[in-house]
């Protein structure tokens, strides 16, 4: 999905911003109440990584959802596929729409500054939700803690393989904060278990589950002993899936797939995953609408930083209330 792009091909896109548009999906309610206490109809805008993904799909019910309840007019409208290329123009088209605030998950953590920033020096406030950016502009940043994830995810593996082995995070490119950090708690967990070997990460890319699965497919036959796998994404989980499956080792390697899309708990319940990070996306859909509203009324004391605590999900806690809330939809 998301592509690096250099500091002169920035430029380039920025420039291009402005004179043409992504493919993009995007639903925009009709104004029917007064958000807030102003007496004013408010409008916030939700710019998700993409329309391509469960656990945006979830966040942006959540988003809705909230906002109806707020009496607030939602905008959503994000690229159709995790690019920064695309995600600029669209952030561009939004702001022309003068909403209040802009709530966006930057599908690249320095693509995006530059971009953020002109919008903020335009008068439009900006908060982000799951990825991180590379800038002081934002109000306010609200996701799952990756880095947190990422340590429970590898403990969890850990609880799964009591008897060590090698082990081996899959992950997409380098520059998505989000897997980049759940690359550092995976690491830290493992940090000094000398039951453990740590393999070199596998770099699978987001263009197929296909590229994923083939990966670890080899990952798996060079290393007979390999005991557990951390799967960074949707599409890395389900490839890391189905490599096992085709390999006969269902239930003999576990698996931790992040986030939770009805594959992945299709696949926990099959045995093909062993564990799921979830992220709770829809929460997150609902707190975004919540402090944006919060800032547009003016109240400046939200904190810079929101963490929200990730959920290991197992087959164990899968019926559980508190996991089938943080199952994607």
């Amino acid at each position: 999905m998301l592509r690096r792009i250099t500091r002169s091909a920035l430029a380039a896109t920025a420039a291009a911003a402005v004179l043409a548009l992504s493919s993009c999906s995007s639903s925009e309610a009709p104004a029917s109440a007064t958000g807030g206490g102003s007496g004013k109809q408010r409008t916030i805008a939700f710019i998700p990584g993409c329309t391509c993904d469960p656990y945006y799909s979830t966040e942006i019910a959540g988003f809705k959802a909230a906002a109806k309840a707020a009496g607030v007019t939602p905008i959503v409208q994000g690229p159709a596929n995790f690019q920064a290329s695309e995600q600029i123009p669209v952030l561009q088209a939004v702001v022309q729409k003068k909403p209040d605030a802009i709530v966006i998950d930057p599908t690249d953590a320095t693509a995006l500054a530059a971009p953020i920033a002109a919008v903020v020096a335009q008068g439009v406030p900006v908060m982000t939700t799951g990825n991180n950016v590379n800038s002081d502009k934002i109000f306010t940043a609200i996701a799952a803690s990756s880095v947190q994830g990422g340590r429970l995810g590898a403990q969890e593996l850990m609880k799964q393989k009591p008897e060590g082995g090698k082990v081996v995070f899959v992950h997409i490119k380098p520059g998505i904060s989000s897997i980049d950090d759940r690359e550092k708690g995976y690491r830290e967990a493992f940090d000094g278990q000398s039951k453990y070997k740590v393999l070199p990460n596998l770099y699978a890319g987001n263009d197929s589950a296909t590229q994923a699965a083939g990966l670890v497919q080899s990952a798996i036959t060079a290393n007979p002993d390999l005991v557990a796998i951390f799967a960074s994404n949707v599409i890395t989980a389900e490839g890391a899936a189905n490599a096992v499956k085709a390999a006969g080792k269902t239930g003999k390697i576990a698996v931790l797939g992040y986030d939770a899309s009805p594959q992945e708990a299709t696949n926990l319940k099959n045995g093909t995953l062993t564990a799921l990070v979830s992220q709770n996306p829809y929460q997150i859909g609902q707190l975004a609408v919540k402090n944006a509203l919060k800032y547009i009324e003016g109240n400046r004391s939200i904190p810079k930083d929101q963490p929200l605590v990730p959920l290991v999900i197992t087959k164990d806690n899968l019926d559980d209330p508190a996991s089938q809330t943080g199952l994607y939809k």
